[in-house]
């Protein structure tokens, strides 16, 4: 997927409908940042939609904790141990 796509994804998920100032540079550092995270927990770019969706979804709590400080939502816990999980079967078939 590619880099605008998952950018728009973002938005989505961040409920954006316009850019507000600092999105361009912003925004795609979120993505970078949130799959630096996901790389040092072993969990690497399989190209699958479950990857991706812990990617933006990872990014977008990112965003949202900056400023509310919640924390990770028990959704994309289960989807990144899924991921491990899944990861771990293949290594081992």
């Amino acid at each position: 997927m590619s880099e605008e796509e998952l950018l728009s994804l973002l938005k989505q998920d961040l409920q954006r409908t316009g850019q507000l100032p600092g999105d361009p540079e912003y925004l795609p550092f979120l993505l970078r940042a949130a799959q630096a995270n996901l790389n040092r927990q072993g969990i690497r770019d399989d190209r699958s939609m479950d990857y991706y969706q812990t990617l933006v979804g990872t990014a977008a709590w990112m965003y949202r904790k900056r400023i509310s400080g919640e924390a990770e939502p028990a959704y994309l816990r289960r989807l990144r141990k899924d991921l491990l999980l899944a990861r771990g079967r293949e290594v081992n078939s």
